[in-house]
């Protein structure tokens, strides 16, 4: 059944992220939908229930999206209705290493909201993949662009958008041949039914928990419940970086949400999550 704001505001008041949710039946993509919200109507062709400075916080979730889409020019498909599709829009002022804030938060925020709706623990796998016992469970893709241009707004706004695509209800013949033993959802991890609902609702009061505040420049919250989730570090890795490959063990995941992998050539290197690809 199509979920609807209404049952998505149940028990709780958001702060900032889900003040505004918007539910669509069907659209290319969440996080495109998000970010032309603080755009405009005239700036996307057609109708948003905000935009300017009142779009922060605006979540926008889709029963089906034609032209989903991942990191670094994948695709995300989904069965209509077997997912969570949500991507919430944060205005910031313009800061360093904010990407790789959200990079944490967002992938902690994920987990904690799978395990309290369905106790599947996921396990974060560097910088955006949630996985189940080595298979993957969803993915985060965070996009940014300037709005300071906007009168409406300070010349140093930037608008964020966290999109998080969470398998629910899907069943192994869901998935392409090519996913069948890498891909799982929570349906097939879980002791019990899954409530898709139940699952995004969790997930923007987490959001909203954890990014209801500006993070403070020496708060390393996010990092700590990182790492509590996170796959092992040490394992090895193959990373692409402005179209060259790098391969070592990784060391640490800093504050920032950089990785620091130790290369093979002996250099330790620090990765940026918003423009490096884990091969």
């Amino acid at each position: 059944m199509p979920m609807t704001a209404e049952q998505l505001h149940q028990g709780w008041s958001p702060r900032r992220i889900g003040r505004r949710i918007l539910v669509l039946p069907e659209t290319a993509s969440t996080n495109t939908a998000a970010l032309e919200a603080v755009a405009g109507p005239a700036a996307s062709g057609g109708p948003h229930p905000v935009s300017g400075p009142d779009a922060d916080g605006l979540v926008v979730l889709a029963d089906y999206q034609t032209a989903g889409r991942g990191r670094q020019g994948r695709t995300w498909s989904s069965p209509r209705g077997a997912s969570v599709l949500c991507s919430a829009l944060i205005l910031l002022k313009e800061r360093p290493h904010v990407g790789g804030w959200l990079t944490l938060a967002s992938a902690v925020a994920a987990c904690e909201a799978i395990r309290q709706a369905t106790e599947v623990a996921p396990a974060i796998k560097w910088p955006n993949n949630l996985r189940v016992s080595g298979r993957k469970l969803g993915g985060i893709l965070i996009e940014s662009r300037r709005v300071g241009a906007d009168r409406l707004l300070d010349a140093d706004t930037r608008a964020w958008v966290v999109g998080i695509g969470i398998n629910c209800l899907q069943q192994r013949g869901h998935f392409p041949p090519e996913l069948r033993d890498t891909a799982t959802s929570l349906e097939l991890e879980a002791s019990h039914p899954v409530d898709r609902v139940a699952v995004a609702r969790a997930l923007l009061r987490c959001l909203d928990k954890w990014m209801a505040d500006p993070a403070p420049e020496d708060d390393n919250s996010a990092h700590a419940a990182w790492l509590n989730h996170a796959e092992p570090i040490g394992q090895r890795v193959c990373l692409r970086r402005g179209g060259r490959e790098y391969a070592g063990r990784t060391v640490a995941v800093d504050p920032s949400g950089g990785l620091i992998v130790q290369g093979d050539d002996g250099r330790r290197e620090w990765f940026d999550p918003m423009v490096t690809t884990l091969l």
